[in-house]
């Protein structure tokens, strides 16, 4: 299997496999605040600004793929609805796109989605592997990106056929980097949650934003060992820190941060209660690339849908905007 077929057989799986740790990821444990509100449903505001780039709701699409013989068609589905919708959206791992310069097509989407805010991709680790500030300048630039996102995937990374597990001095790295880069850098986890002594490393060496990409949804270790067909080690099901309590510390430890909450987000009321936290928006993979593989149409159905619970949960707390949705939340 060569690593385009990989990234396919990674699509493949998460579309076909029980690949989500449903239930875990810990909003259930708040409670919105309910307010009468004094305005009409009509006033009600779910629009952001990020980066100069309106977006009609908190909301961007999870980094999916990249790559592979179907990222294509994949990221221009996404593309053309962010488009339409107008939300943003982060392509997959652009690592192959420096390997192999003529896949830069599978992550381009500028020309079906000029105006979105949109984010390049690519490990943290991969600092360590020969990627400086050169390649991080061309990953965004090559695709006309806003900004990059940096996931950190030290568990993954064990469970890959020649992982790169070598994390060693990797924050110095990126400090080097911020401090030199134009565009924003957003540090990711992938659904395992970021403890607190990593978020106040993170505020001292510059980042501009932090997704907590907390436990709740996609697996990835699953999705490895099913990749691999190895066997899932005792209890990483109950690994990692729910999005919820992630999103909580991170909101007292770095709170002049731009923040994002990603993991198991899968309801509108799920966004109030990530808005009311102190995220500044949202992401989601999983459901969008299950979307996409339907068409176009089922994208801006499921995100439609999106829309509508939160409307309602804002007018549930007395919320004619997103800034007034802050803080209205309590632990139950």
């Amino acid at each position: 299997m060569d690593e385009r077929e990989l990234k396919d057989k990674q699509i493949e799986i998460c579309l076909n496999e029980e690949v989500e740790d449903k239930g875990v990821n810990g909003f259930d444990l708040f409670e919105l605040n309910y307010q009468i509100p004094d305005f009409s449903l009509e006033e009600i505001e779910t629009s952001i600004e990020l980066l100069g780039k309106r977006m009609s709701l908190p909301l961007i699409i999870a980094p999916l793929t990249g790559g592979g013989y179907k990222s294509l068609e994949v990221n221009k589905r996404l593309a053309e609805a962010a488009e339409i919708i107008g939300i943003g959206m982060a392509v997959g791992s652009q690592r192959l796109m420096i390997k192999y310069p003529e896949l830069r097509k599978t992550y381009y989407v500028r020309d079906v989605a000029p105006s979105i805010l949109l984010f390049s991709n690519l490990g943290l680790v991969h600092l360590n592997y020969g990627i400086g500030y050169d390649e991080c300048m061309y990953v965004v630039e090559g695709i006309g990106a806003d900004g990059l996102m940096l996931y950190v995937n030290p568990l993954q990374e064990v469970f890959q056929r020649n992982g790169m597990v070598n994390f060693g001095g990797i924050l110095r790295k990126l400090e080097h980097l911020c401090e030199r880069f134009p565009y924003p850098v957003v540090v990711k986890e992938i659904g395992y949650g970021m403890p607190r002594d990593f978020l106040v490393k993170l505020k001292e060496v510059g980042v501009w934003g932090i997704d907590v990409a907390g436990r709740g949804g996609t697996n990835w270790v699953k999705i490895e060992c099913l990749l691999w067909s190895k066997k899932e080690p005792e209890g990483i099901e109950e690994v990692g820190i729910p999005t919820a309590l992630a999103l909580k510390e991170a909101s007292e430890v770095v709170k002049e941060k731009v923040l994002f909450a990603s993991g198991g987000i899968r309801k509108g009321i799920e966004i109030a209660k990530a808005i009311a936290l102190g995220a500044k928006a949202v992401s989601i993979g999983l459901p969008f690339l299950r979307w996409a593989s339907q068409g176009v149409e089922a994208i801006l159905k499921g995100v439609e849908t999106l829309r509508e619970e939160l409307r309602f949960w804002m007018w549930y707390t007395g919320s004619k905007d997103l800034s007034s949705l802050r803080g209205k939340i309590k632990e139950k």
